[in-house]
């Protein structure tokens, strides 16, 4: 029998502790890495999930910001409360700038529908045919919601000395407008 050589006693040792070393270590670090790996996959699963509620929370709070803005104006076009001396105050602005004269501004009898309540209000001004049209639209263009009922013209002369003669309309109409019947102020 032949002696065996160091080097290859010393191969062989090498072999037998890196196989050694790979069962008890690199394979022991295999399987934590692989465990790491699954626990990043789970981790990096709930942060997309995350992510995608973080995004659908901003577009909720950008809708948020519209819906309370469309809230505040329907608030000013459908008060809780009647407001006759503002009404008042702003159809005096519109009839002088418009230039028609307000002859009766009487307020009437409310009356409770489902889910508001009616305010009529019994107008007549006079003024020229188109100041009259001028001051409808800027009715119709007011912040508060109103409507026209019962628009009644009458055509008027008016002399004016011997050569020129001039024409009013006097307009009588009920204007309505609403305020609600006072549910939660939300907002």
């Amino acid at each position: 029998m032949r002696k065996l050589r160091p080097s290859i006693f010393i191969g062989i040792l090498a072999i037998l502790i890196f196989v050694g070393g790979y069962y008890t270590t690199i394979k022991k670090t295999k399987e934590k890495i692989k465990t790491k790996e699954e626990e990043y996959q789970l981790v990096e699963s709930k942060l997309r999930k995350t992510r995608a509620v973080v995004k659908r929370k901003e577009e909720a709070n950008r809708r948020l910001q519209i819906v309370s803005k469309r809230w505040k104006q329907a608030k000013r076009m459908l008060p809780t409360e009647a407001d006759i001396p503002i009404l008042l105050g702003t159809i005096e602005k519109l009839s002088g700038t418009c230039e028609v004269d307000i002859q009766r501004f009487k307020p009437l009898p409310q009356s409770a529908k489902e889910k508001y309540i009616e305010v009529p209000i019994e107008i007549t001004i006079n003024g020229g045919y188109h100041d009259i049209a001028h001051f409808m639209a800027a009715m119709n263009n007011m912040e508060r919601i109103v409507n026209i009922k019962n628009l009644k013209l009458k055509g008027e002369r008016i002399k004016e000395g011997v050569e020129k003669e001039e024409f009013k309309i006097k307009a009588s109409f009920i204007l309505v407008t609403y305020i609600s019947k006072g549910g939660k102020d939300e907002g």
